[in-house]
């Protein structure tokens, strides 16, 4: 019987081992698992970071897109807003009286260039520049009203075209005029 002892122990033994591997072995599948488990969360727990930050992202980049679009809009109504005014000074301009404008533009004309031996200017204001001037008539122009005056050589020449006039003025007061168009 002693033999029969020593399997049953041999067997036992065994037994226990088997139990004992397979214990460990389900002990090492749970922490496996476990650590898994946990891996798969904070990656999880990342990729939702990152899902909300390129939510954020395209938020941002949207609501820029759409301010962009609203200046734009706002800017390009403004421009409108200018180019219509500036018409409307223009037609105020042509409608001021003229004898008064073409002498005081022809004087300081000749003041400016006493050797003026052209001067120019619309078909309505030729018989007022022909009555106020000795300056030889050179022709007409197509402008709202002024003046164009030439030396001989038609090297020099002084532009006093209202259209002309009219834009340095405006263009020295564009900022004013905004600001008190559109604040």
């Amino acid at each position: 019987m002693g033999l029969e002892k020593v399997i049953e122990n041999i067997q036992k033994e065994g037994k226990e081992k088997i139990t004992s591997i397979l214990h460990d072995a389900e002990m090492q599948a749970a922490q496996l698992i476990q650590t898994k488990q946990k891996t798969l969360d904070e990656t999880a727990v990342k990729k939702r970071q990152e899902l909300d930050k390129q939510i954020d992202l395209l938020r941002t980049q949207e609501t820029s897109s759409v301010e962009i679009e609203v200046k734009k809009i706002r800017l390009n109504a403004e421009k409108d807003i200018l180019t219509q005014t500036y018409q409307e000074c223009l037609t105020a301009l042509s409608s001021l009286p003229h004898e008064k404008i073409l002498s005081f533009l022809l004087k300081k004309a000749q003041q400016e260039l006493p050797e003026a031996a052209y001067v120019y200017s619309n078909t309505r204001d030729e018989p007022i520049i022909r009555a106020q001037t000795k300056i030889p008539y050179g022709g007409t122009i197509d402008a709202l009203g002024g003046i164009i005056v030439e030396n001989k050589e038609r090297t020099l020449k002084i532009d006093y075209q209202y259209e002309t006039i009219a834009e340095l003025v405006w263009e020295r007061s564009l900022k004013e005029i905004a600001k008190k168009l559109f604040t």
